[in-house]
């Protein structure tokens, strides 16, 4: 399989941002407290939203590939930051340091398999990995 290229071209009006992603356009901004339009998610909720996105895709495919019995995942995600890091102080990291993903799986499988299952999709969720390289501590809870 040959590698792929990912594209988004975007453009920013203020503190909001208009990108295309394929014939997708995604907006995304920040809220009046800190001078934008609240037209959209801000940047760090994008990245909550799109490991929720990457882990279901992933659970997808490998419960397919496991033939595992998924109908459905609901995620809750939250995210903690320190803003100092954001805002100039060189000792803080300027981004997650914890985030903890709480995902309710509807399924008629053993918890054993449901286990394996989330063990499967956090080794290869391209989202998930990036941020654990990134030393993100990841608290995961997957329950029926």
């Amino acid at each position: 399989m040959k590698k792929m290229k990912f594209n988004v071209n975007a453009q920013s009006e203020g503190l909001t941002l208009k990108a295309k992603a394929g014939k997708h356009e995604i907006v995304l901004d920040e809220g009046a407290q800190m001078g934008g339009k609240d037209l959209g998610p801000n940047p760090l909720q994008n990245v909550l939203a799109a490991l929720a996105s990457c882990e279901n895709v992933t659970g997808h495919i490998i419960a397919r590939e496991m033939n595992f019995d998924l109908q459905q995942i609901e995620f809750s995600i939250t995210g903690e930051f320190d803003p100092r890091g954001f805002m100039g102080d060189p000792n803080i990291r300027p981004y997650f340091e914890t985030i903890t993903v709480e995902a309710k799986v509807t399924t008629n499988e053993p918890e054993e398999r449901l286990n394996e299952l989330q063990a499967k999709v956090e080794a290869r969720c391209p989202v998930y990995t990036l941020l654990k390289a990134a030393d993100v501590k990841l608290n995961d809870s997957w329950i029926k």
